[in-house]
């Protein structure tokens, strides 16, 4: 409690000691006092923005495991002159992206053939 503030509990309205029933009494229920959180600034976006966000995100994390590396070995082929012709770095990216998949895909049906064969 603060001063003469009080925010819930139960307390007279009229304190005047030539009553003789001593006042009213009131109950006052207040509730608790919220604690106070620093809001994120993401609440205050729609959530199609947010949505947008975290599939953004998630493209992103795609990006910077599967695509990149690619990319940046097939520059440094395209600078060694290992390249065909008429091969370009997005070719070449996505001849590696796809033989990537491949063989993982390859080793997913190796680990399932081996667990079906026990």
């Amino acid at each position: 409690m603060q001063g003469n503030h009080r925010g819930s509990g139960i307390g007279r309205l009229d304190r005047s000691p030539d009553r003789d029933h001593g006042g009213d009494i009131r109950i006052v229920v207040a509730p608790a006092p919220h604690e106070h959180r620093k809001e994120r600034v993401s609440s205050y976006l729609p959530w199609p923005v947010k949505l947008v966000l975290k599939l953004g995100l998630l493209v992103a994390g795609f990006v910077a495991v599967v695509v990149l590396p690619n990319y940046l070995d097939c520059r440094g082929q395209r600078d060694a002159g290992l390249f065909y012709y008429g091969m370009s770095v997005a070719t070449c990216t996505r001849q590696t992206i796809y033989g990537q998949i491949g063989t993982t895909q390859k080793r997913f049906e190796d680990i399932a053939r081996a667990i079906a064969a026990r």
